[in-house]
């Protein structure tokens, strides 16, 4: 091991095991930040100098690995081009399995209105060269290559960025900077492939660059949550080509999106920092769970958790819309007691009716709603006097899809729940995944995350909470 002024060199095997200097392994990182070039990381390097970091070494590859406000962030170079780019992503996914990945640096204006050190959020990406495909494959023998073998789906002909990142971006005032939302095409052809030029201008991208779909085809393969942010550094001529390009800004264009970058990593850390919980006296005990369960005589739900029924209207009423219950009486509301204990969270639904959660006590809850639009949105159900982005009571629309989940894994979470008009369990939705995720393709990954089946991913903790949940059950 090689002393470092403010940071440890650390030697990896090829197994990805620590060789020096204590033999544990390597532990995974909360955010990973790429670029194709070093010199649009150095304004991170610049403002993290005073920071701690790490170097860690896997074969022939360096990475450098900060503290940042409490989280681990993970910065690397994959060179220019979208075969480098997959590459050194799918090997740091691999290696360090961030929780985030980011991709920063330059790319070529397009689109009319687009300036030198402008910044562009990148909200879907394509890359130039196989569009064609899409059409051209169609009812010919090799029309099966348009789903990919492993993961069972269509290929999208553009990728999304995350919609929760998007979200957080678009809540952020960038007014000192001028910032855009929308489209980037990715090719190998520098500065732009001149013969598909007037093809790509039709899909109405704002630039042009090297990698950006590639990371986002990754990030859809292997379900991560990716967004990009690219700085202007040179402006292309309407067919494709830059009589500029000595005059291009390198420097102040990665500045440019390093910066907007770095304030949607702030925020996306405040965010996670809020959710934590730091209140020891609410740490998960199996007696104050079985207490709960036995007082409140709990069941299993389908969704999830424990429930029990603890009100219910003797009015009765008709919707307005004939359609929404088959022109059937509803109560006018019914109201539940729901726990949540440990790794357990409520599975994708949805209901014909709103929805109120309450929180009455235990860890924080994060609930996520799908509306019709095909928006996410995530709300913190907990207590807005200890944690100031909670709120005691969230709203569910009715027929959007939601989740929830408890912040503290070690802990439980007892919630109320109220439906008006009142639930039935034949107005009750429980999410497919993969039509869902066909629906909302943007969301793939939270979809994924809250639905059971095969849900690989979380097997181990599912199992493992389902293991308490029956014993906890065999002893009342």
């Amino acid at each position: 091991m090689r002393a470092k002024i403010r940071g440890t060199e650390i030697y990896y095997d090829i197994a990805g095991m620590q060789i020096a200097p204590d033999g544990n392994n390597l532990k995974k990182v909360d955010i990973a930040i790429f670029s194709a070039m070093p010199e649009e990381l150095e304004f991170f390097d610049n403002f993290l100098f005073k920071h701690n970091f790490k170097l860690v070494k896997i074969e022939n590859f360096e990475f450098k690995i900060y503290e940042y406000q409490g989280r681990q962030i993970l910065f690397a170079q994959t060179g220019l081009g979208t075969t480098f780019a997959a590459s050194i992503l799918t090997f740091v996914h691999y290696h360090f399995h961030p929780n985030y990945i980011f991709f920063t640096g330059t790319a070529g204006g397009i689109k009319a209105g687009v300036n030198l050190r402008d910044v562009i959020i990148v909200e879907k990406a394509f890359e130039a060269e196989i569009q064609g495909v899409f059409q051209l494959l169609k009812g010919t023998p090799f029309a099966n290559c348009l789903e990919h073998p492993l993961k069972k789906q269509r290929f999208p002909s553009t990728y999304a960025a995350d919609g929760e990142l998007l979200k957080l971006a678009s809540d952020i005032d960038f007014s000192d900077v001028k910032t855009h939302q929308g489209t980037v095409v990715s090719s190998n052809a520098f500065p732009a492939p001149q013969e598909l030029f007037a093809k790509i201008q039709s899909e109405n991208p704002y630039s042009i660059d090297m990698e950006t779909s590639a990371i986002y085809q990754i990030a859809w393969l292997l379900n991560l949550p990716v967004l990009a942010v690219r700085g202007i550094s040179n402006v292309l001529n309407h067919n494709g080509t830059d009589d500029k390009i000595h005059e291009s800004d390198v420097q102040g264009s990665s500045k440019a999106a390093a910066k907007i970058l770095l304030r949607i990593v702030d925020k996306l850390i405040l965010k996670l920092n809020a959710c934590k919980v730091s209140e020891p006296e609410i740490k998960s005990d199996h007696r104050e769970i079985e207490k709960l369960i036995k007082h409140f005589n709990l069941k299993p739900h389908p969704e999830g958790g424990y429930y029990t029924r603890s009100f219910q209207s003797e009015k009765e009423i008709k919707s307005s819309d004939k359609n929404r219950y088959n022109d059937e009486y509803r109560n006018a509301g019914t109201a539940i007691y729901y726990l949540l204990n440990g790794h357990d969270f409520s599975a994708w639904h949805s209901l014909k009716s709103d929805e109120i959660w309450h929180y009455c006590k235990g860890s924080l809850v994060k609930i996520f709603v799908i509306n019709q639009d095909g928006k996410l949105q995530t709300y913190l159900l907990g207590d807005p006097l200890i944690h100031e982005e909670a709120n005691f009571q969230v709203f569910i629309a009715a027929d959007n899809w939601f989740a929830a989940e408890i912040v503290d894994k070690t802990s439980y979470s007892f919630v109320g729940c109220t439906v008006s008009p009142g639930f039935e369990f034949k107005d009750f939705k429980l999410a497919d995944r993969k039509l869902l995720s066909k629906q909302f393709p943007q969301h793939a990954t939270i979809i994924k995350q809250f639905t059971r089946v095969a849900c690989e991913e979380r097997k181990d903790d599912i199992d493992k909470n389902h293991s308490l949940n029956t014993k906890l059950l065999s002893r009342l």
